[in-house]
């Protein structure tokens, strides 16, 4: 939560490419909504940049997700969204969702666990609608040859990391991965998070991100 809101900012930035998505669905489109997916909510903190009637799919191992986003202290912030469906996974299969009836998925320091980033991204450029657009904010390591880097491969081939931190591994770029995906057209930037938390060697060694946006 500390470093999800170290990147609120650029969150925010990104974000705003929302408020011009046309939904691809009639219905939603008529109402004036968009069908947001989104893998690996967390503790929810991307939803408050979500526009007002968003419909939305989570995609998170979490099984009790839906008691703590309807019925949590903090439940009361996602009450402008509408959950529309909970898959209990890791978005590298998706085939609860049909084909192009997406029109945002969103992933923020998500891919460095799924089970693999190349099927992922495959799902999720099937799910998305024609022009659909897939947000991203994730962490990725340090340059070659710096003492954080191999620290980074060592806490992560060795499992310590991965066992700590609901299997985040330290060692995955997923810059090429997501240019090399398909899409119409990616655009991105690199960031390194700056700020306190309470836990300094889990900022130092997932500092560096990539954030960016792709179209189907």
């Amino acid at each position: 939560m500390e470093c999800a809101e170290l990147a609120s900012p650029y969150k925010e930035h990104l974000f705003k490419a929302l408020q011009d998505i046309i939904s691809n669905d009639e219905m939603l489109r008529s109402m004036g909504s968009i069908r947001i997916l989104e893998i690996g909510v967390k503790t929810g903190e991307n939803i408050q940049f979500y526009p007002e009637g968003t419909h939305l799919i989570g995609v998170d191992w979490n099984v009790k997700l839906g008691e703590y986003l309807i019925k949590g202290n903090r439940s009361w912030q996602f009450s402008h969204v509408i959950i529309e469906r909970l898959i209990t996974g890791d978005g590298s299969s998706l085939k609860e969702v049909l084909t192009g009836s997406v029109d945002v998925v969103v992933t923020t320091r998500s891919l460095c666990s799924v089970k693999s980033v190349h099927s992922t991204l495959q799902e999720i450029r099937r799910v998305l609608a024609p022009g659909g657009k897939y947000i991203f904010v994730e962490h990725i390591p340090e340059k070659e040859g710096t003492f954080i880097r191999w620290l980074q491969l060592a806490l992560t081939r060795t499992g310590i990391w991965p066992s700590l931190f609901g299997d985040c591994r330290l060692d995955v770029n997923c810059v090429a991965d997501i240019e090399n995906a398909g899409f119409k057209k990616v655009s991105w930037t690199f960031l390194a998070l700056e700020g306190y938390i309470s836990y300094s060697l889990h900022l130092i060694l997932s500092r560096q991100h990539v954030c960016g946006i792709a179209t189907r």
